[in-house]
């Protein structure tokens, strides 16, 4: 009985102790002054604690700022990523991504890619995430509202009028879905991830007996292909495949 009774006080005092939406924009304008005054450590530990109620690129574009006047690059490119994965194409979370790399040891070359650069990304994105989700369900409520005028309208004119809009918008209904499930998939994958550790031995197989095929550091991307207990399979950006411990990483 006291076991239970211990289990319903803790269910019922626990949602207390999730912060407002008020004491987590208390949180992040404490945090805003300490890392003006250059207390760059306090105000990462206020970013973080406001971050356990909400997320949103500026947040993590500021916790990915105190990770790096703190010197730690690795996190502080995993934020930026973060940051990045939520508003792409943002001119900031991009200067300071491409400030943090030139920290990062490895040099790995890209293999050639089509991009439309950080127009495409504020198309598909911009600093709202959320935004195709919601023209989505917009330009359909008006697809649903034109058809059901042009199927209850008399007049034969104003009835092909409506139809020939009905179409137009089932088409952009179709274009919005589209970009809303391409958003939904871009920020929930998290294939790609950090290497957190000074360095890691990249392997030909998940073994330690497998051949060191090369060495990563601190900061590195990776795009996690395989994953058991014991070994990732990773890919990086030029192409190079091998197995590393996956403690060495963390996800985007």
């Amino acid at each position: 009985m006291r076991t239970i009774a211990l289990c319903l006080l803790l269910a019922t005092a626990l949602p207390g102790l999730a912060l407002s939406p008020a004491d987590a924009d208390t949180l992040v304008a404490r945090a805003t002054k300490a890392y003006a005054a250059g207390d760059h450590a306090a105000a990462l530990t206020l970013f973080d604690s406001a971050h356990s109620a909400f997320s949103s690129p500026a947040l993590l574009y500021n916790i990915g700022n105190c990770h790096f006047k703190l010197n730690d690059i690795p996190h502080a490119i995993l934020f930026y990523e973060r940051a990045l994965r939520l508003a792409p194409g943002d001119a900031d979370v991009l200067t300071n991504l491409e400030m943090a790399r030139q920290q990062v040891v490895d040099r790995i070359d890209e293999l050639p890619s089509f991009s439309l650069g950080a127009t495409w990304g504020r198309i598909r994105g911009g600093k709202d995430s959320d935004q195709w989700a919601r023209r989505s369900l917009w330009v359909c409520l008006a697809f649903f509202v034109a058809l059901a005028i042009a199927i209850s309208a008399s007049d034969r004119r104003i009835r092909r009028a409506v139809f020939g809009l009905s179409g137009v918008l089932f088409i952009g209904m179709l274009f919005t879905l589209l970009f809303a499930w391409f958003r939904y998939h871009e920020v929930t994958d998290d294939s790609e991830a950090i290497i957190m550790t000074a360095k890691v031995d990249v392997r030909s197989e998940p073994s330690d007996a497998g051949t060191v095929l090369f060495v990563l550091h601190k900061g590195t991307k990776v795009k996690v292909l395989n994953q058991d207990n014991a070994w990732s399979e990773v890919r990086l950006a030029n192409g190079s495949v091998g197995w590393m411990p996956p403690a060495s990483l963390e996800r985007i």
